[in-house]
């Protein structure tokens, strides 16, 4: 069923592309060292790769400010190659974002 899945997509995103549209791109932030949410960003690349999403991710250390988050935030936002944004949760307590998630209606 997976495969399936998967399948679909990635001929929704060729299809997507055939018609003169960019490749799909993701950014993910990924703030800290959390095993587990490295280990679920990597699993999200393999799977954004698998359907022909491009992906890239952007690693700041857990002490990373509210106010340099939201500085990365309003950039990707304003980059015309990103069609998506995912910011990896849980969030170390230092980067204190959860005020700052309201960017994306959470």
């Amino acid at each position: 069923m997976a495969k399936q899945i998967q399948k679909e997509i990635q001929r929704g995103v060729e299809s997507w592309i055939s018609l003169g549209n960019r490749r799909p791109h993701l950014s993910i932030i990924l703030v800290g060292d959390n095993p587990a949410s490295h280990t679920y960003v990597r699993k999200k690349i393999r799977a954004a790769s698998a359907v022909g999403i491009c992906s890239e991710i952007i690693l700041k250390p857990k002490d990373v400010s509210q106010e340099e988050l939201l500085d990365i935030t309003d950039q990707l936002n304003m980059d015309p190659r990103v069609s998506g944004i995912l910011v990896q949760l849980p969030l170390p307590e230092a980067a204190q974002l959860w005020s700052g998630l309201e960017v994306f209606g959470i």
